[in-house]
C-alpha cells in the first residue's frame, strides 16, 4: 500500500566578498544583497511505497545503502539508472569514493572528478548538474516517470568540461521511490 511520504528541502545563500580580514588576509564573506539574500523551498512526496528489501532499483535494502557506478565517460554517453518506471522521487549524492560494489564503498576517493547527471533522448544527452565530492541534488519526480532515462557519469573535475573522468568511477549514493 503506497501510503509512505518522503519529505525534502532545499536552502541557498548567495555570498559576496567584501575582502580581506586582518588576519592574514583570509576572505570574508556576506549574504549577497545584490541577489536578495537567501532562498530555500521545502515540499514533500506522498502515497509512495518505501518497501522492505528495495535494492538495486530503490537504492536501499533495509537499512544498508546500494551504490550505483558513474562510469568515467564523456557527456555523450552514461550509466543509466535503473527502470524504476512510474519514479516519484530520485536522490543522488557524489559520495567522493569510486565505485568497489553495491553495497560497499571503495578506498579509494575520487573527490576530483564530477558527478555529471544527465537526461537523454535517444542519442541527445543533456547534463542537469555536476556534483562536486558530498553534493547531492534531489528530483521530485512525481508520477509517471521512468528513470532509465536519467543517466550518470564522472567527469573531468579540472578542466570542468564534457571529457571523461580523470580519476575513474564514482560510487552515486541513491534512493529512488515509485508509487
Amino acid at each position: 500500500m503506497a501510503d509512505d511520504k518522503i519529505q525534502f528541502a532545499v536552502s541557498m545563500t548567495p555570498c559576496e566578498m567584501v575582502g580581506a580580514s586582518g588576519e592574514g588576509g583570509a576572505q570574508n564573506f556576506i549574504s549577497a544583497s545584490e541577489a536578495y539574500g537567501s532562498g530555500g523551498g521545502s515540499g514533500q512526496i506522498t502515497s509512495v511505497d518505501i518497501v522492505t528489501g528495495g535494492g538495486a532499483n530503490d537504492g536501499y535494502d533495509d537499512g544498508a545503502k546500494h551504490y550505483i557506478s558513474a562510469a568515467a565517460v564523456a557527456d555523450a554517453s552514461g550509466t543509466a539508472l535503473t527502470s524504476l518506471a512510474a519514479c516519484q522521487f530520485i536522490y543522488l549524492k557524489h559520495t567522493g569514493f569510486e565505485f568497489s560494489s553495491a553495497t560497499a564503498l571503495s578506498a579509494t576517493a575520487n573527490t576530483t572528478d564530477l558527478l555529471t547527471i544527465l537526461i537523454t533522448g535517444g542519442t541527445d544527452h543533456t547534463v542537469i548538474a555536476r556534483l562536486k565530492a558530498g553534493e547531492a541534488i534531489v528530483l521530485p519526480m512525481r508520477g509517471a516517470t521512468n528513470i532509465s532515462t536519467i543517466e550518470i557519469s564522472s567527469s573531468d573535475g579540472v578542466a570542468v568540461d564534457s571529457t571523461a573522468g580523470t580519476q575513474g568511477t564514482i560510487a552515486v549514493e541513491y534512493l529512488a521511490v515509485a508509487a
